[in-house]
């Protein structure tokens, strides 16, 4: 109380008590203020972490207060009868803060706990204790938060009690239409509550009562003395304009009042059927963009429309005509481009600048993760305000789209790892090395370009036949992200554009690359993993030029990771091999237990699991520290033993290794498991370290069939030609035609890797390097274009010479 709403607790002793709030469906408590109402009836407010529950405040079931009102303690029913003027807001905490003065002062509030309920049998008591006492009674203050309910019923109560006999009028934090939503409580905090300001307050409750647009018009008038004016009357928006001079001639000409006067010589008209007001501007720093949001309010209608209009539209009048009917169903604009230039210039002063994300994740930038709905910066859970930006008060973040759209449930209780015993079952080494990179997928950032500085994140290869369970783990951990019935996507079925935008639309969360299988048709289109390559350190996605008229291009980072997902291993070259950490998943170890364990994983919801996300990079400096420590550590050890050769495939295996370690710090996971987990990465490196040293399964699979065929080729063909594929008159260099190779394979039955392969690949062959392809004096007497490689024993003689 004293701390956070800023209340004297003087004269409260006995109005409230501390209790706990239950949820028995989440099995979540709380601990409570809670205030005894008229009636023998409570309200309570949570005040322990209350952004865990649907509601920050609860009345008692089946209670009732209605036709009450809250009173302090220390304010008896004579003390309100003999009061001035008794202030009557909604909340406890903006009564308490209208009454909570200085010593010696006197402020009389009380709290209807609802905007929409009239106090008709406390203003009934009043009444009687006011005639017991003899006295005139106080003035009611209607003091309602700011909104359309609150201004509406403050309208109507104000009236009821006129009508009762009661001198009554309104009090406002700021002039309807004007932009400030601070409550009571707010203004007690920021000590706005002195004699002047109530003086403004209960001023802008006047112009909130006007009966008319020129009523209202007037009181601004007679307050700011301004010639032309707008202003907002009944959701509607007008235009007043007061010419001094014929004001002046009215009074000495009919020796009126300058009120009167005024009133006469008011020029009030409507401009606009509706309200509406600038929100926010709304910058795209990358793409060097920027637009306005606004909310329309209709007179005739509860209903508020949002949306966004370009600069050029708040310039002029004809533009804004078209936004205004963009925006809303029936708003009209009637008003000149010169109202609008002043309106504007009214609303700009007090208009924020958002920034836009383009992406769905973590911004670098701002430090903050923003995840549709919910964001999480420095381990704070915002939502989304009602103007779809999050506001983390230093900035204002907004995500340009909400593409891929996460249906996040998170509870703040309970970090639920039931799922995990299955996965270990089902899946063993290769489920948890996937649970590891996924994490490890939410601080890509963090990894790549934090300290120390990685630069570098490698990628995660899941290959297998079908059935082997690979879809059933990759949905499991996309609903963990709060992305349900997805895998990922093919590129070979997407255009250049559309594969650059996956890339680019996340940050810190994986991309899953669905490579279809090699059996599809030779015509279809094949996405080549050499696209990859700059990616790995976190380089532009693609460039594309701004539409500046200039040189300007816009050139996103890769923030995200990579999963490729596919039946068969990808074939690449070797730079981009040993960039990939490579999971085989076969029915190795399939049992009925490990079956039951992955049906219970799929069909498990995705309300248990897509808060943990949220659990997970709450954690993210203990995540860090961890996977910081164990890093080096591993790294070190794996040059050591050398039992891994190749820098990138350390590298890379390490930061797995240290994943896991991360991920045993935040989650509860058996050692030994952990011990078999590393076991199981210490594993996949190896196999990549040797996969990578020899050839290419395209290299080796051309040279298991020229070997085949030598044992043949010093006989004759049908022709009586000589049936040699090697055209070399050099006994230390093999010449190949591959087109004769294609044909040989195809008329003998061998299988022959697609040519475009053959030439990716064959450059880098091992077993006998490759010298040059050109065309040579082949041993039939002819010129003939041929790859030409050194034979392995004049390669072994050449290394050994060296």
């Amino acid at each position: 109380m004293i701390y956070k709403r800023g209340l004297n607790l003087t004269g409260m002793k006995g109005a409230y008590r501390q209790e706990t709030f239950r949820d028995y469906k989440r099995n979540m408590v709380s601990a409570t203020v809670r205030f005894t109402l008229p009636g023998g009836t409570y309200w309570e407010r949570l005040i322990d972490q209350e952004s865990r529950f649907d509601r920050k405040a609860h009345f008692e079931k089946d209670g009732s207060w209605s036709g009450w009102w809250w009173q302090r303690p220390d304010q008896s029913w004579e003390d309100l009868a003999r009061a001035d003027d008794l202030w009557i807001a909604e909340g406890i905490f903006d009564a308490w803060s209208l009454g909570d003065v200085a010593p010696g002062a006197s402020r009389h509030a009380v709290s209807t706990m609802s905007c929409n309920v009239y106090p008709k049998k406390a203003l009934h008591k009043l009444k009687e204790v006011c005639a017991a006492l003899n006295v005139r009674g106080p003035r009611l203050v209607f003091a309602y938060d700011i909104g359309k309910a609150g201004t509406e019923y403050t309208r109507k109560f104000v009236e009821q009690a006129r009508d009762e006999g009661w001198r009554a009028t309104a009090a406002q934090p700021r002039p309807e239409g004007e932009t400030e939503k601070h409550d009571w409580n707010d203004l007690k905090r920021r000590d706005r509550l002195k004699p002047e300001d109530l003086a403004n307050y209960l001023w802008n409750g006047e112009v909130l009562l006007a009966e008319n647009a020129t009523d209202k018009a007037l009181l601004l008038w007679q307050k700011h003395k301004w010639s032309s004016f707008s202003f907002i009357h009944e959701n509607r928006t007008w235009w007043a304009t007061f010419d001094e001079t014929k004001i002046a001639e009215s009074m000495n000409k009919e020796g009126v009042s300058e009120k009167f006067a005024a009133r006469k010589c008011a020029n009030v008209s409507e401009i606009a059927n509706c309200a509406f007001r600038l929100l926010y501007k709304q910058t795209d720093k990358a793409i060097g963009e920027s637009h306005y949001f606004l909310r329309v309010e209709m007179s005739d209608s509860n209903h508020v429309y949002r949306g966004k209009c370009a600069t050029a539209a708040i310039t002029s009048a004809g533009e804004f005509r078209k936004v205004l009917a963009d925006v809303s169903t029936a708003g009209l604009w009637t008003g000149s481009s010169y109202q609008l230039d002043k309106i504007v210039e009214r609303q700009r002063p007090h208009i924020k600048e958002i920034q836009t994300v383009d992406f769905v994740g973590y911004c670098r930038d701002n430090k903050a993760w923003l995840l549709g709905d919910i964001a999480v910066r420095n381990g704070r859970i915002y939502d989304v305000n009602d103007e779809d930006y999050f506001d983390f008060g230093d900035c204002q973040l907004k995500l340009r789209s909400a593409d891929p759209k996460l249906d996040i449930e998170y509870d703040a209780e309970r970090f639920n790892t039931d799922w995990f015993p299955y996965l270990w079952t089902a899946y063993r080494g290769n489920g948890l090395v996937t649970l590891t990179y996924w994490v490890m997928s939410m601080f890509a950032e963090h990894i790549r370009k934090g300290k120390p500085l990685h630069k570098s994140l490698g990628f995660l290869e899941m290959c297998g036949l079908p059935g082997t369970g690979k879809s059933t783990l990759v949905e499991l951990m996309w609903k963990m992200c709060g992305r349900e019935n997805y895998e990922g996507f093919n590129p070979a079925k997407a255009t250049l554009a559309a594969t650059s935008r996956n890339l680019a639309k996340v940050a810190n969360l994986p991309v899953v690359l669905m490579e279809g299988d090699r059996q599809e048709a030779s015509h279809a289109k094949k996405f080549d993993f050499d696209e990859l390559k700059d990616i790995y350190g976190g380089n532009t996605v693609r460039a594309r030029g701004k539409a500046t008229g200039g040189n300007e291009t816009y050139e996103p980072s890769f923030r995200a990771s990579v999963v490729i997902m596919q039946n068969f291993g990808v074939n690449s070259t070797e730079a981009v091999m040993e960039r990939i950490m490579s999971l085989n998943f076969t029915k190795e170890g399939y049992s009925p237990a490990t079956k039951a364990a992955a049906e219970k994983l799929e069909q498990w919801p995705m309300e248990e699991l897509s808060g943990c996300i949220i659990h997970i990079i709450r954690q993210e400096d203990r995540w860090i520290d961890a996977f910081t420590k164990a890093f080096p550590v591993h790294i070190q050890r794996m040059m050591a033993e050398k039992k891994v050769r190749n820098d990138r495939i350390r590298k890379t295996h390490s930061q797995l290794h240290a994943g896991l370690d991360a991920l045993a710090a935040i989650m509860k996971i058996d050692p030994a498991i952990i011990a078999a987990g590393h076991d199981h990465i210490e594993h996949i490196a190896k196999t990549r370290d040797q996969l990578i040293q020899g050839d290419h399964p395209v290299v080796s699979q051309f040279w298991e069939s020229y070997e085949w065929f030598a044992l043949s080729d010093k006989t004759l063909d049908p022709s009586g030609n000589p049936n040699q594929l090697n055209h070399s008159k050099n006994p230390d260099t093999i010449a190949i035609n591959l087109l004769q190779f294609e044909a040989r394979c195809r008329r003998e039955g061998n299988a022959c890797p697609p040519l475009d392969d053959l030439r990716k690949h064959l450059r880098s062959s091992k077993s006998r390097p490759f010298v040059d392809d050109k065309t040579v004096d082949s041993i039939t007497g002819k010129k003939v274009h041929c790859w030409v490689f050194q034979t392995a024993e004049a390669a072994k003689a050449a290394k050994k010479g060296a």
